[in-house]
């Protein structure tokens, strides 16, 4: 890339070190300014990547910044205003942590206005810009277990601090929301398609209003099939498999992979891979497809069918019936 973008980001809580951390080893990257509603948070955010401009409140920061690209890592009930903020102060592109909304509904208005105001859209799931991910993806596409049948992911963490976002439902928290929709982003990225039927069941916290575990299955038509499982308060698990008419994939660390070697195993045979900070990735592959038009990694149609799972499962969950996709 050619230019030197100017990055903000809105929301200083634990997320934002990890893309603080990467953006400091990017030359083309320009921490402009921070923001948070809380002091302590901001400053702290501010202080260990020498972000020089500090704002408590949204509107100011992009006013006076003029940033090229917001980066929206605040809890997910905040994430359409803040999204609307940023094209009323016309960045050029919004990088937005998952899950991107809190529903369908609230993601296509944010596609309405951004493709209105020609802005780059994209939902921050860092692990598809990987070269693990990308490397298995080539793997299945080049046959190396025939056709893809079955997909399974998994993801559960020892959360159980009821203060936390992730375990209060008026956040946008639950076990979809933040660990689910890594497994359904990742089933339907190797099945190659979008499922046709959802139902699921799961452990509902109400004094929280959320969902603490679900396990899902996913119907693609013609006997292909996805199932999930996401839950706080098990044992820490991540990992995903697909089973083909020829073979077997499957990663053992599914998300967090990093700059180090990576591993995954194809009927028996393990393969390596050399790592990149997938944040880093993430932000440059927005800043590429602003500046020069190219395809975005995650175009944000995906993003939109992630969030049609999402839905369906807590509705099949909710209501005990299976649950009808858009086509």
């Amino acid at each position: 890339m050619s230019a030197k973008y100017r990055v903000a980001i809105v929301g200083c809580g634990g997320i934002s070190h990890a893309h603080g951390r990467a953006w400091r080893e990017v030359p083309e990257i320009e921490i402009v300014g921070a923001c948070d509603e809380a002091f302590e948070p901001l400053a702290r955010f501010a202080t260990e990547y020498n972000v020089q401009n500090t704002y408590n409140e949204l509107r100011q920061m992009l006013e006076k910044q003029q940033p090229d690209v917001l980066v929206v890592a605040t809890w997910p009930a905040s994430h359409l205003k803040n999204v609307l903020e940023a094209v009323r102060c016309g960045v050029k592109g919004i990088l937005v942590e998952k899950p991107i909304a809190v529903n369908t509904k609230q993601l296509e208005q944010m596609i309405q206005v951004t493709e209105r105001a020609n802005i780059r859209l994209m939902e921050a799931f860092m692990y598809r810009h990987h070269p693990l991910t990308l490397a298995v993806k080539q793997q299945i596409e080049e046959g190396a277990i025939g056709e893809a049948r079955y997909a399974r992911a998994t993801f559960s963490t020892g959360l159980t601090d009821r203060r936390n976002w992730r375990l209060r439902g008026e956040l946008g928290g639950g076990a979809v929301m933040d660990l689910g929709c890594y497994c359904i982003n990742i089933i339907r990225y190797l099945i190659g398609k979008e499922p046709k039927f959802a139902w699921a069941t799961g452990k509902f916290e109400a004094i929280n209003h959320v969902w603490e575990t679900l396990i899902g299955t996913l119907d693609f038509g013609d006997g292909i099939t996805g199932q999930l499982d996401c839950s706080f308060g098990w044992t820490w698990r991540e990992s995903y498999e697909v089973a083909g008419t020829d073979g077997t994939l499957s990663v053992q660390t599914a998300w967090g992979n990093g700059e180090g070697e990576s591993h995954f195993t194809v009927n028996g045979e393990t393969f390596s891979v050399n790592g990149v900070n997938p944040y880093a990735a993430e932000l440059l592959n927005l800043c590429e497809a602003i500046e020069t038009g190219a395809p975005q990694c995650l175009p944000i149609s995906d993003a939109l069918g992630n969030m049609r799972v999402i839905d369906a499962l807590h509705e099949s969950a909710r209501t005990g019936q299976r649950i009808r996709l858009p086509e």
